[in-house]
């Protein structure tokens, strides 16, 4: 089955609209960043098999993009983005709580081919989802600007 379309919206929108309560009181905010934390959006159970395609094949791309093309890359996103996305189901938003979650479920992950750590992954797929609901991310690089777009490439062409 193929993942259903997202949409684009301009990363300006997109972090105008992940700021904290809106004036008129209403809470019902898609994301939301204040002094407690970065929250990301509820996502609903339609979305999940979409969501973790995405980010397992995200995790992936990052992976061999900064090392070199390697088999457990694959099992290694899909099994991160199984548990961030079971997480983010469960009502766990605050981004926080999804670095030490999937950080703890990839501690006994076999990493001797990867050349990175439970938190590195963990901490990338932070990142990743920060920076697709338009939040500045600190400290990335040329790869990481690029990625979603070489990724949506990959996917358009059959290759991810």
């Amino acid at each position: 089955a193929t993942a259903p379309a997202r949409a684009v919206v301009p990363p300006l929108a997109r972090r105008r609209r992940g700021v904290a309560a809106r004036a008129d009181g209403d809470d019902d905010v898609s994301t939301r960043n204040s002094d407690q934390g970065i929250y990301m959006r509820q996502i609903t159970r339609d979305e999940r098999d979409a969501e973790i395609a995405w980010l397992a094949g995200m995790l992936k791309l990052w992976l061999d993009d900064e090392w070199s093309i390697q088999e457990p890359h694959r099992d290694l996103g899909m099994r991160a983005a199984e548990k961030c996305t079971e997480m983010r189901l469960e009502g766990c938003e605050e981004m926080g709580s999804l670095v030490m979650g999937v950080a703890q479920e990839l501690i006994d992950f076999d990493f001797s081919d990867t050349f990175v750590n439970a938190f590195e992954v963990a901490n990338k797929c932070s990142e990743i989802l920060m920076m697709r609901e338009g939040y500045e991310v600190c400290c990335i690089n040329k790869d990481d600007e690029t990625r979603q777009e070489r990724y949506d490439a990959l996917v358009a062409a059959g290759e991810a």
